[in-house]
């Protein structure tokens, strides 16, 4: 009778995990399958020397980010709740003119009827604004704000991914990969909004999950690796990433399991990026 009540709670596990992977997939592999449908027609970079970054403003993003990231901690110690909501509701936001944006984008590809473009954008763009409001005052419930944040990780990840070089997006995300390990271990977050304030916080930020949670910006990030991987081309070498993506956040979770505290950038990121800079140095 023991083994049998062994394997019959081994079912549920393994689909809870299936289920689980399954949701950190999806925004990944609507990313890759987005970026490729909307900009079919461009040229990608390639696996070539000249990776756009020579004439790239470095300084500008950077001094921008850094900016960003005082004021967010700034305000999350004044007012820790609302400003989570909000920067969420920004997200949501964005991912939602990030959709429209690349929908303009394909219909003016695909020489389409102007016209269309509008009647079609109207609506959905009422849609995300009118479910990012309901996500700010908590009125949706927990499965629609996962399916809102996770296509706005996806629709914003698609845009971003593109728009910039693909080796300053991986930088930039190695950067923000060991800005995630030193704010954990050192504790940052929770001592910055206080104890009480952080566990309201996290329920605020991250995609729940049956097992454990996913941060929107961790979706976001790996959406945007998935995306850079694409430039290059090779549908191969994006496959692979969000392969190793979820390897990543696969170790992440069952580490996160000993331990207290446990970033969820710097394994899937650093894994993630392993295709596209092997290509770099092999081809």
């Amino acid at each position: 009778m023991s083994d049998l009540s062994k394997m019959g709670e081994g079912k549920p596990r393994r689909l809870n995990f299936l289920r689980d992977l399954t949701l950190v997939a999806a925004p990944l592999i609507s990313a890759l399958v987005i970026a490729r449908i909307v900009f079919s027609g461009q040229t990608t970079q390639g696996f070539s020397g000249d990776t756009g970054l020579g004439s790239f403003d470095f300084v500008t993003p950077g001094l921008i980010s850094a900016l960003v990231i005082f004021s967010l901690f700034y305000s999350l110690r004044r007012r820790g709740e609302q400003v989570a909501r909000l920067v969420i509701t920004g997200i949501a936001i964005a991912g939602t003119l990030s959709g429209l944006l690349l929908l303009k984008i394909w219909f003016d590809a695909s020489i389409m009827v102007p016209a269309l473009f509008y009647v079609s954008a109207a609506p959905l763009g009422y849609l995300g604004l009118y479910l990012s409001v309901r996500n700010y005052l908590g009125l949706l419930s927990e499965r629609k704000t996962s399916l809102l944040l996770s296509g706005s990780a996806s629709f914003l990840g698609a845009l971003v991914g593109f728009l910039f070089p693909p080796l300053f997006t991986i930088f930039f995300l190695f950067a923000l990969s060991l800005l995630d390990i030193m704010m954990v271990e050192s504790d940052a977050l929770r001592r910055t909004v206080g104890y009480r304030r952080f566990e309201s916080i996290v329920s605020i930020t991250t995609v729940p999950l049956e097992k454990q949670i996913v941060g929107i910006g961790d979706l976001l990030a790996y959406s945007m690796l998935t995306v850079a991987s694409l430039r290059s081309g090779n549908l191969y070498v994006a496959g692979a990433t969000i392969i190793l993506i979820l390897i990543g956040a696969l170790i992440t979770s069952k580490a996160a399991k000993s331990r207290l505290r446990m970033p969820g950038l710097p394994i899937p990121v650093f894994l993630g990026a392993v295709p596209y800079l092997l290509g770099l140095l092999v081809l």
